[in-house]
């Protein structure tokens, strides 16, 4: 079994997982090997569990004293990874990504295309929202993030200070996406995307 938590221990650190699922190992050995290890590394705290079946790396403040909190968007990638669905953040959350709300959420919603579904993850909870395929289509992530944030603030409360503030958000290669390729979506969306697309930040 010492062989099969080396490969699950290098596993997570060549994928960089902030938090973690069984089925993120299943070709490593069968499934219920696998979540013996990972029972047996939270025993011994290398790992601990966010919640019923997803785990994450065990960390510590050594100022506070106290274990950290798991990464939530990362609890939310694991169960995505689980199901094999699309999440991308939207609402109040999207805000926060991208810099233009500060307040820490304690709801984090996702549209998917996937079902509906919501876990509580400590005093959090993450609700994954069905949505149709055009919203969470072959478009870069970041940009999803963008549309959803746009979406959540409203077409009459874009200014230049945001679209200024998604553009830093956005990389060169999203904004050459945005300027070459008609994207299917809400026609106000797209005329926002479309000016940040043009925005050159030093």
């Amino acid at each position: 079994m010492s062989e099969i938590k080396n490969k699950i221990l290098s596993r997570i650190n060549e994928k960089n997982y902030g938090a973690f699922t069984s089925s993120d190992f299943v070709d490593i050995d069968n499934y219920k090997l696998i979540s013996k290890t990972l029972e047996r590394l939270e025993d011994d705290k290398t790992i601990s569990r966010a919640r019923r079946g997803v785990y994450y790396i065990t960390k510590y403040n050594e100022i506070l004293g106290i274990e950290e909190s798991p990464d939530i968007n990362e609890i939310a990638l694991a169960i995505a990874r689980q199901f094999n669905i699309v999440i991308i953040p939207s609402g109040n959350y999207a805000l926060n990504i991208i810099g233009l709300s500060t307040q820490v959420p304690s709801k984090y919603i996702y549209i998917t295309n996937g079902p509906y579904n919501e876990y509580d993850v400590g005093n959090n909870k993450i609700y994954f929202k069905h949505s149709t395929s055009r919203e969470i289509s072959n478009i870069p992530y970041k940009i999803l993030v963008s549309i959803q944030a746009l979406k959540t603030l409203g077409k009459d409360n874009i200014d230049n200070k945001i679209r200024n503030k998604i553009s830093c958000f956005l990389s060169n290669d999203d904004k050459e996406y945005i300027n070459n390729n008609n994207l299917r979506i809400t026609s106000w969306i797209y005329e926002q995307l479309k000016k940040i697309g043009e925005i050159n930040n030093v």
